[in-house]
């Protein structure tokens, strides 16, 4: 800044501040309580529509609504709908109040734009409490932590997900990014860490300990970027999409490495996916591709059209477990072989030295000596 005046430096350095003010809206000032018992769901609502809302530029750090450090409970729902340009830090521990008529989701934003979800704190689902005895069918309709519904250019961070009673993070739109937090969860069915859906989103640095999902696209999808990511005891990504890049990612003791399933009755496209630097350990299906993923009951008739085509698989090492489950599985529908299904440098082996099998049906590709030539 450069001024001749005392005056002007004044009024200069005045309109520099005026421009740099961030709007806070601390939910302390709407009625929430951090003492671990006021629900926290109607102070983040009211500290949107009175303060949030008719305050956003648009850059969205320029307002924020704030949820600070200490102990709060929520026990409704926070619905956002047609919202855009701010940003809602989370820095301290919000703990869900077990309810049995709960459902929906507990963080829900819908039709948004330019959202920042930000902070140092923890969401506690308490799952364990819709799961008694780990039965899923206790409640059926229990609640998902958060959902971000035709949204766009949202950046997702930071705040640590625990133990949600349903799944942790939906995420459905373009150009949205979720990096650099973590989800913690019991090592269970229906506790998917991270779905994501749309075009040109990306999830990076991220750790998840569940006991399904880990980070899976699904349709519809065109364009999507996985890296450095950390999977304990997850199922797998289930992808039935176009213009998938994975890379970098630690699995661990889980049923599904990577995994693209579909129903036998599937119709559409799966075309160029590409995984790359992935490190297993004791996991049930390391590498598996199938048209007959029907979990839990007999596969219907077969009558799907499903194609998968430019799937390639690079710099793939690690252990499967040691049953007698195949290292790699392909088993495509007769008359939609998968084609080009490549593999290049992939070196899987067994726990405690078990026999490697390698399964292939209805494709053909490159890498593998049990992969016929397309």
């Amino acid at each position: 800044m450069v001024c001749f005046s005392l005056a002007r430096c004044l009024a200069l350095l005045g309109s520099l501040t005026a421009v740099l003010a961030v709007t806070t809206c601390d939910v302390t000032d709407y009625g929430g309580v951090a003492d671990n018992s006021t629900d926290l769901g109607p102070a983040i609502t009211k500290a949107y529509s009175d303060c949030v809302s008719g305050a956003t530029t648009s850059d969205a750090s320029d307002t924020v609504l704030l949820v600070p450090s200490g102990d709060w409970a929520i026990a409704t729902a926070v619905s956002l709908t047609s919202v855009s340009d701010f940003t809602l830090e989370i820095n301290g521990a919000v703990y869900l109040v077990f309810n049995a008529d709960l459902t929906g989701t507990i963080f829900s934003f819908d039709d948004c734009d330019n959202i920042i979800w930000q902070g140092e704190g923890h969401i506690w689902g308490n799952g364990e409490l819709w799961r008694p005895d780990g039965d899923l069918s206790t409640y059926p309709s229990r609640p998902r932590l958060v959902r971000f519904q035709d949204c766009n250019n949202v950046d997702m961070s930071g705040v640590a997900l625990h133990n949600a009673p349903m799944f942790h993070v939906t995420i459905i739109g373009d150009n949205n990014v979720a990096h650099d937090m973590s989800i913690i969860a019991d090592h269970i069915g229906e506790t998917d860490g991270f779905d994501i859906s749309g075009n040109n989103n990306y999830v990076h640095d991220v750790y998840v300990e569940n006991g399904d999902e880990c980070v899976t696209v699904k349709t519809p999808t065109n364009g999507f970027v996985g890296e450095n990511i950390q999977c304990y005891y997850s199922a797998g990504k289930r992808n039935i999409i176009l213009n998938v890049y994975y890379k970098n990612v630690t699995h661990s003791y889980g049923d599904g490495g990577i995994v693209l399933k579909s129903y036998p009755t599937a119709s559409g496209t799966v075309k160029n996916a590409t995984y790359v630097d992935f490190t297993f350990s004791d996991i049930a299906y390391p590498i598996q591709v199938s048209d007959f993923w029907c979990p839990n009951e007999a596969c219907p008739t077969t009558t799907g059209d499903l194609t998968w085509s430019d799937i390639t698989f690079t710099d793939i090492s690690g252990t499967g477990d040691d049953t007698t489950r195949p290292t790699i599985q392909v088993e495509c529908i007769s008359g939609y072989e998968c084609e080009n299904i490549v593999f290049n440098n992939v070196d899987i082996t067994k726990e405690g030295g078990a026999t490697v099998t390698i399964q292939i049906e209805n494709a053909c590709g490159s890498g593998l000596s049990e992969i016929s030539a397309c």
